[in-house]
């Protein structure tokens, strides 16, 4: 009967937990056999000279990033104050434009101002007021057809309509000079704050050259001041050096006065910084000492050179001993070194022996390439 193997939950886990450290392999595998990634060190001056370079770069960016922002900031506050006089005379022209309209521009004085006249109805005589007496406002006041001032109206409307056509002739000719003249005024005003500002501008240039001026002027004084000061301080100095010399010329230290040197502490003491040097009777002592030192050296000498004389008769025959035993050492090194080529023959010779057994006995089975691939496949 055949039996069928069906998986149960522990082998699907199995089976997950070998796929899964299939893949870590994988993956490990992929890491560690990568050169690039497994190449270590970096090249030092290179990055150094990457980040002095960097370094100066940003120097020079920072220094022309705060030049442009000084000079932004300059032009800054030379648009404010053009900007401001610039609001001025616009407001002054407003004013000026405001003034015209109320003086010139009335709306009393506009051609349709009849029909927006809000007191027309007061202003308004009763109809037929011409035919004699009026009559109510319920009567009936004017009938189709009926136009008793058709020609005095005409006459009318074209006086009117001639002092219309003249009175806009006039006005456009107003606005027109109104308008030339704002324009002849706005330049004007342009102009007058172009010069203003380079007369600005040019006070400011002369401001800094006075500027550099007093600051020259005040250099050179200090300058000259400072050169006299050094003369002065030089004839002090020369003063004070020709004094002590005169002083030290004129004191006991040159005058070789010995009795400067006697101390107040006793008969034999001398001051030191002021001692003269030594008389007849000291000079006479110092001299039989040095000649008994003289004498005592000599015989030390002559002390010396007897030993140093018998130290050479024994280094000449401990050198003959030490001759003769390097003689005998040599054969021995001799002997040594015949029996160590011997030795070294003997051992030669066994070591062809081993090798020629390596070869043909141990080592007559060859590796094959299959061989040396399982080796370094798995990063365990």
């Amino acid at each position: 009967m055949l039996k069928l193997q069906i998986s149960n939950e522990s082998d699907r886990k199995e089976a997950q937990n070998r796929e899964r450290r299939r893949q870590c392999e994988l993956e490990r595998r992929s890491r560690i056999f990568n050169a690039r990634n497994r190449k270590i060190g970096v090249d030092v001056p290179f990055l150094e000279r990457q980040i002095a370079e960097k370094r100066v770069e940003r120097d020079e960016q920072e220094r022309r990033d705060l030049a442009f922002a000084q000079q932004m900031i300059k032009d800054s506050n030379l648009a404010v104050i053009l900007e401001a006089r610039e609001k001025e005379e616009r407001r002054r022209i407003d004013v000026e434009v405001n003034q015209f309209r109320q003086k010139y521009q009335r709306p009393e004085d506009r051609r349709e101002f009849d029909l927006n006249d809000p007191d027309i109805l007061k202003k308004q005589l009763p109809p037929r007021a011409s035919d004699g007496e009026p009559v109510g406002l319920s009567s009936a006041q004017k009938f189709e057809g009926e136009d008793l001032a058709l020609e005095e109206r005409l006459k009318i409307m074209a006086e009117q309509k001639t002092a219309w056509l003249e009175q806009q002739v006039q006005e456009r000719k107003a606005a027109e000079e109104e308008r030339k003249k704002a324009e002849a005024a706005y330049m004007m005003a342009i102009k007058a704050r172009d010069e203003r500002a380079s007369e600005l501008n040019k006070l400011e240039r002369e401001c800094r050259y006075r500027l550099g001026q007093a600051n020259l002027r005040y250099n050179e004084a200090l300058a000259a001041e400072k050169k006299q000061l050094e003369q002065i301080m030089k004839e002090q100095e020369e003063a004070d050096n020709t004094a002590e010399m005169y002083n030290n010329l004129t004191s006991d230290m040159l005058t070789e006065n010995p009795d400067v040197a006697k101390s107040a502490l006793g008969k034999n003491r001398a001051i030191g910084f002021m001692y003269k040097g030594m008389n007849q009777e000291e000079l006479k002592k110092f001299y039989a000492a040095q000649k008994e030192q003289m004498a005592a050296a000599k015989a030390k000498r002559d002390a010396q050179d007897k030993m140093e004389a018998e130290w050479q008769a024994l280094a000449k025959s401990i050198q003959r001993e030490v001759a003769r035993q390097d003689i005998a050492d040599q054969r021995t090194r001799r002997d040594i070194a015949r029996q160590l080529m011997e030795e070294n023959q003997l051992l030669a010779l066994q070591q062809k022996e081993k090798e020629k057994y390596y070869r043909e006995v141990v080592y007559s089975n060859t590796p094959t390439d299959e061989y040396y691939a399982q080796f370094n496949t798995t990063t365990r």
